[in-house]
């Protein structure tokens, strides 16, 4: 019985570690994006940067199943009324690749 216990203690701190390291692998903007109930947002794409800008350069080399770009879609999947909001505007939370904070506080959300 003992030895039960011990597995299931194990698997608890492991879920609870797994968690926490997803959590914490968020950059501050996708954690911020997760978390903010009334979120402003624009829809950029990367073509809309001015040309061989090395951040333009830098989201054209992201793709949706890209580790950055997971962890955006995992904000938005975090944050209902996001979700709700971009589903009602037609964008698919697999095209979304990257999201940066303004200093107001809004997020600009990249597409593909």
């Amino acid at each position: 019985m003992s030895s039960m216990i011990k597995v299931s203690l194990v698997a608890v701190l492991a879920t609870a570690a797994m968690t926490g390291i997803s959590q914490a692998a968020m950059s501050a903007a996708d954690q911020a994006l997760a978390k903010d109930h009334n979120p402003r947002f624009i829809i950029s794409t990367p073509d809309e940067i001015e040309k061989h800008d090395s951040f333009q350069d830098y989201l054209g080399s992201l793709t949706s199943t890209s580790p950055e770009a997971r962890e955006v879609q995992a904000a938005i999947r975090e944050n209902k009324v996001l979700r709700k909001e971009l589903m009602s505007q037609n964008v698919e939370l697999k095209n979304v690749i990257y999201a940066d904070e303004a200093s107001d506080g809004s997020f600009v959300l990249y597409v593909r």
